[in-house]
């Protein structure tokens, strides 16, 4: 799934709420009857016509990783004319607050992006069809080769409710030309966090005609990649019991490496609105944490790059991993059409076309990832000791929070320690009020 580095959350695009051709209705709620059709009398002339499905798609891809969709659909469409797949992007950073709107207003996808944890809320609320009943009797479905990280995800309370289109996690770029204009060794994979920051410091006094250099581009996100620092640090985002895991020495000690970097000059501070990595593009950074989601933006950069595993932190490595999924809407009125159509999005041939050509990432399915370049065997070998984000109903809203106390402290307008705290209350609240529902 693209990352997916943040979600940051703006203004609703209501007026896209009212959609061409939306599924509701209660039948095949279940996920045990067929598709609905249209109960023509009978007569001796004819039989009855199956009624043409229509099957709603929702995206939330970039323009660049956009097209294989389209390919991907139009593939499908012209196999199968009784079944037609019509295609709705929206952009990441609308999209979760688009289907909150939709699911208020009973007009949700057939078939949609969905990422674990974040969406929660639509697991844990039975908005979804469950699949086990169609996967046993499925025998030309391949379970196992699916991404397992991925199902454990997807499975709640002894359902399955989706199927995994990519897999993802942090890494360590660096810029080798920077690295080697400073005279230093590259990261490895045994790197800590102050190892990073002593080669910044000495990255950050290099020269450039082009702009400032930074040794380190990267904060942190108020997202499932957050946790691995807060990780490393001795914290956590969520506890194993639900609470916000923040408030403690490791949540402090987490924010506060971060605020040091920006006061050091190492590392930019964040702008609202803005994203720091053109500066990488650019080869102004010598090294910058992100996913393999934007690898393909570095296609065309003017320096060489390479990664390493994110660095440990005093507690040791984390890496925290999530991935893309594709689900179905429990309210569809064609919950067979659409399992179908989920499997065909979610095969070994259209995960090539859409994950392992495209180089957008590490597929779902174990058998696209032998196609994967050098490059992505490379990245899916360091996050292979991802583990899953530990998320609930309730983790939007806290990412959120985590996110304007983050903010907060960069600019130096609250300290770590009460920013943690109002992290914890903030975030418990939500979940304490979403239990009551």
């Amino acid at each position: 799934m693209k990352k997916r580095s943040g979600v940051v959350l703006s203004t609703l695009l209501v007026a896209a709420v009212t959609l061409a051709g939306c599924s509701s209705g209660d039948k095949g709620a279940s996920g045990s009857s067929g598709p609905t059709q249209t109960n023509a009398p009978e007569t001796s002339k004819a039989p009855d016509k199956k009624e043409k499905v229509t099957i709603r798609l929702a995206t939330a891809m970039e323009p660049a990783t956009l097209e294989p969709y389209k390919k991907v659909v139009d593939q499908w469409n012209a196999e199968h004319p009784d079944i037609e797949v019509k295609l709705e992007n929206t952009a990441y950073a609308e999209y979760w607050k688009k289907l909150q709107v939709m699911t208020a207003s009973n007009t949700m996808p057939d078939v949609w992006v969905f990422t674990p944890g974040l969406g929660a809320q639509w697991q844990e609320n039975g908005m979804l069809l469950p699949l086990n009943d169609y996967i046993k009797d499925d025998p030309s479905l391949n379970l196992e080769d699916f991404h397992k990280m991925m199902i454990d995800y997807l499975t709640y309370e002894g359902q399955i409710y989706g199927f995994p289109y990519d897999v993802s996690a942090q890494v360590l770029f660096y810029n080798k030309n920077l690295f080697d204009q400073a005279k230093l060794d590259y990261p490895t994979n045994d790197w800590t966090l102050e190892d990073v920051r002593t080669a910044a410091k000495k990255l950050s006094e290099l020269k450039s005609d082009k702009g400032k250099v930074y040794g380190l581009l990267s904060t942190m996100a108020a997202d499932f990649t957050a946790d691995s620092y807060f990780r490393a640090f001795g914290a956590t985002m969520l506890t194993s019991e639900g609470k916000v895991g923040v408030n403690n020495q490791g949540g402090i000690d987490t924010l506060q490496f971060f605020k040091d970097n920006i006061d050091m000059g190492i590392t930019p501070k964040p702008e609202q609105g803005k994203t720091t990595r053109p500066i990488w593009l650019n080869g102004l950074a010598g090294m910058m944490a992100d996913g393999g989601w934007v690898i393909p933006s570095f296609k065309d950069v003017p320096f060489e790059w390479d990664m390493v595993r994110i660095p440990a932190g005093p507690k040791g490595q984390f890496t925290t991993g999530l991935g893309g999924a594709f689900v179905i809407s429990k309210q569809t009125k064609f919950p067979r059409e659409s399992y179908e159509f989920l499997k065909f999005l979610t095969s070994t041939e259209s995960l090539n076309e859409i994950v392992t050509k495209t180089n957008a990432g590490v597929p779902g399915r174990i058998s696209s990832q032998e196609g994967l370049s050098p490059l992505l065997k490379k990245y899916a070998d360091l996050i292979g000791t991802a583990t899953p984000y530990q998320a609930k109903n309730g983790i939007l809203e806290l990412q959120t929070i985590v996110g304007k106390e983050m903010e907060q402290v960069w600019y130096g307008t609250k300290t770590p320690q009460a920013a943690v705290k109002a992290m914890e209350e903030q975030g418990n609240k939500v979940f304490d009020d979403k239990q009551k529902k």
